[in-house]
């Protein structure tokens, strides 16, 4: 055989086993020869060693056509440690035990109390701080504050003014800030001063080097010291984890409105029916499951808006672009 014709047959050789992988391959619709799946955990096992973190198979079998999503971490905790339902006061059932139905009750009226008591405080340092004043007495009272410190005789200021002049004038007078003399050190007392200053640096390094003798029998007081140091740490850790533990419970801060609580639901004693046939309906479910959203972090809350404050925009019509009709002709 040529050199042509054994090059001619390896080409056609080649093209039928290219075109008979590619009828492989390609699957008409409703016959699947092929399982994705498989191909897919194939070339995630190749890629998935153990020295190997989750952002670096990520990273590697992307550039191989394999999309692998990460999960993000917040799917793996809760927003809040809340359960998703509460359970009820006993003192709110259709039919409560007489203690159960005196607290809730006592409970309602404390919360009452303290929202009248923080209504009269406000009152109290709002309202009540102004005094209610005619307008004369307005007046009146703010000439008196405006003349404050000012002279109101002229003769007393006339002879106030004559009084400084003769002082100024007299000879005898001693200036308050005598002249100061310009007087230079000698060359003794510059030698003094060095001797000083040397001495006082020699006292500072001995009472350094005194006090550091001293140390070495303080061992046992410096221990103490710090034994009650981590005593007190250990106490204010504790404390922290304890207020972590308590504010874990409580809503966090997701808007510039403040979480507040749905208000307790409750019956007077005339009203419990006894049974639950003739029980009347009390509450909103879809106000309570929205209040449970924003206890447990998941809705932030906010106030309804009722009405749209929009700017006040000032119209006017351009000088050159008014229409002056011309005069009417009697």
């Amino acid at each position: 055989m040529n050199r042509k014709e054994k090059l001619k047959n390896g080409i056609l050789k080649c093209n039928k086993h290219s075109a008979n992988n590619e009828g492989k391959r390609k699957s008409t619709r409703g016959n699947f020869n092929c399982d994705i799946w498989k191909e897919n955990g194939e070339n995630l096992n190749k890629k998935h060693y153990q020295w190997l973190t989750s952002d670096t198979v990520r990273h590697t079998i992307a550039n191989e056509g394999i999309r692998k999503r990460k999960i993000p971490a917040s799917l793996h905790k809760k927003p809040s440690e809340i359960s998703t339902i509460e359970i009820p006061h006993p003192g709110m059932s259709y039919n409560p035990s007489y203690e159960d139905h005196q607290k809730l009750l006592h409970t309602i009226a404390k919360e009452e109390i303290n929202s009248m008591k923080i209504e009269a405080h406000l009152d109290r340092v709002t309202n009540g701080m102004f005094k209610k004043v005619s307008v004369e007495t307005q007046e009146k009272v703010w000439m008196k504050e405006s003349s404050e410190g000012l002279p109101l005789n002229t003769n007393d200021k006339e002879k106030q003014s004559e009084e400084e002049n003769d002082n100024d004038d007299d000879p005898n007078r001693i200036s308050i800030n005598p002249p100061a003399k310009n007087k230079k050190k000698t060359l003794v007392d510059r030698r003094k001063q060095r001797e000083q200053k040397k001495l006082a640096f020699e006292m500072k390094n001995k009472k350094i080097e005194k006090k550091k003798l001293g140390d070495v029998y303080k061992l046992r007081i410096f221990e103490e010291k710090i034994n009650k140091n981590e005593k007190r740490q250990k106490i204010l850790r504790d404390k922290r984890e304890k207020i972590k533990a308590i504010k874990s419970l409580e809503p966090k801060v997701l808007s510039k409105t403040k979480f507040e609580p749905a208000e307790l639901d409750f019956k007077m004693g005339e009203e419990l029916s006894g049974n639950l046939r003739n029980a009347a309906p009390t509450g909103n479910l879809l106000k309570d499951r929205y209040k449970s959203l924003q206890q447990r972090n998941i809705v932030a809350p906010s106030k309804r808006v009722l009405k749209l404050n929009k700017a006040k925009v000032k119209k006017y019509v351009k000088a050159d672009h008014k229409i002056t009709m011309p005069p009417k002709l009697m």
